[in-house]
């Protein structure tokens, strides 16, 4: 089903905008149109599916600030809002990991939901921190629209965007994965809970196990509602800045896995000096003067003191840089090994769901020991996707450092 807010019937900004761009990236899309290849790109932009692969052309061609940035280079309003979108997404993520946390302190989570408060609390305090950052670089590149450079600028502003895109995108579908294990426990408790209530009408003693899972209802429930509500926010960010407005409603696509094969060639000391050239933020130190001292610093030193003052911050930046992206290696590398770890464990609940079901069978296991199993089994299933997202994530950290974006992990 296509979503309410439908898309132009053709990409206005394909002839102009784009037209302009000659060192950045351009849509996908065949420049002459009409073309079966040019429909068909465009069916799949204006279909219901928001695909990992199209959310830079989403961006670029449906994100109004964005598309804007393109068709009028000097409007500098339209990115104006997309920082302050930004910053009021930081802002919501915070006080939403600030009320968990609180009601972590006050008791009102119980063990059995404490890991999963714990992740989200992590989760939004991270994805808060991603969001400013960015919010904050925006800004500070807000000015450079009046620049002969900025149509290189509105590319490093659509890069962050995608950049954040893709984390938000990754952790939705984490949520995903949490979802499935959280519906399996909201099912085996309603299951058990009708046993109880068989068997207690019936005058039969009740199995501990089916009193014990029974009464886990309520918190299974909580659990399952608090994984919606946090789907239900990333998806509105996700639609607000591709098109579809926070109210549409598109089938999100599944984020690749994690290339593991690729992590062997990764050379860390080439891609630490491509970095040092391609960072944003070192382009723009090393164009100015003073070496990121402000106005009234400038006019009160020497042109010599401010030469020395902007060779040294800019050797002290790129050293922290070349120390970031090491950084971002290690945590690839440690990615790796929960995804291992991970893989392992998922095989073996694999084993142990073989042959649950064929117990099942053959009779020689209880309806709610058996809902457990595979209860087990998803939640092996969930933690393996999740370690291979996680790693995907941190693959592609790496990747956007390279090619010039700051990026942190906590």
């Amino acid at each position: 089903m296509m979503k309410s807010h439908k898309k132009p019937a053709r990409l206005a900004a394909l002839s102009l905008s784009f037209a302009l761009a000659g060192s950045f990236t351009a849509m996908a899309l065949p420049e002459e149109a009409p073309t079966a290849e040019y429909d068909a790109a465009l069916a799949r932009l204006q279909d219901n599916q928001m695909e990992y692969g199209e959310l830079e052309d989403l961006v670029k061609n449906y994100y109004e600030p964005i598309k804007s940035a393109y068709d009028a280079l000097t409007n500098t309003e339209d990115m104006a809002l997309v920082t302050e979108l930004m910053y009021n997404a930081a802002r919501d993520l915070r006080e939403e990991a600030d009320d968990i946390e609180d009601a972590i302190k006050d008791g009102q989570v119980s063990m059995g939901e404490m890991e999963d408060a714990m992740t989200g609390m992590i989760t939004n305090k991270v994805m808060a921190s991603l969001y400013r950052k960015n919010a904050d670089s925006m800004s500070r590149s807000i000015d450079l629209s009046t620049r002969p450079s900025s149509l290189k600028s509105a590319q490093q502003n659509v890069n962050r965007i995608v950049q954040s895109l893709q984390s938000a995108m990754n952790g939705y579908e984490q949520l995903m994965a949490n979802r499935a294990v959280a519906a399996k426990g909201v099912e085996i408790a309603e299951t058990a809970r009708n046993i109880q209530q068989t068997m207690q009408a019936q005058g039969l003693a009740v199995d501990a196990g089916v009193l014990s899972a029974a009464s886990t209802l309520s918190s299974s429930r909580s659990q399952l509602t608090a994984l919606d509500t946090r789907a239900d926010s990333i998806k509105k960010s996700l639609c607000r800045m591709t098109g579809w407005g926070p109210d549409g409603n598109p089938v999100i696509g599944p984020v690749p896995s994690a290339d593991v094969g690729a992590i062997p060639f990764i050379d860390v000391n080439a891609d630490k000096e491509k970095a040092v050239g391609n960072n944003y933020d070192l382009t723009s130190l090393r164009a100015g003067k003073g070496g990121g001292m402000d106005q009234i610093a400038q006019t009160t030193t020497k042109t010599t003191t401010q030469t020395k003052n902007k060779v040294r911050n800019v050797a002290y930046n790129e050293d922290l840089v070349r120390s970031n992206i090491q950084t971002l290696y290690d945590d690839i590398l440690e990615k790796k090994a929960a995804y291992d770890s991970a893989a392992t464990e998922y095989q073996s609940a694999q084993l142990l769901w073989n042959a649950a079901q064929i117990q099942k069978s053959n009779g020689s296991i209880s309806q709610i020991e058996y809902l457990q199993q595979e209860l087990a089994f998803l939640q092996s299933q969930g933690a393996f996707r999740c370690a291979d997202l996680n790693l995907r994530q941190s693959m592609e950290n790496y990747d956007w450092a390279v090619k010039g974006l700051s990026i942190s992990i906590s």
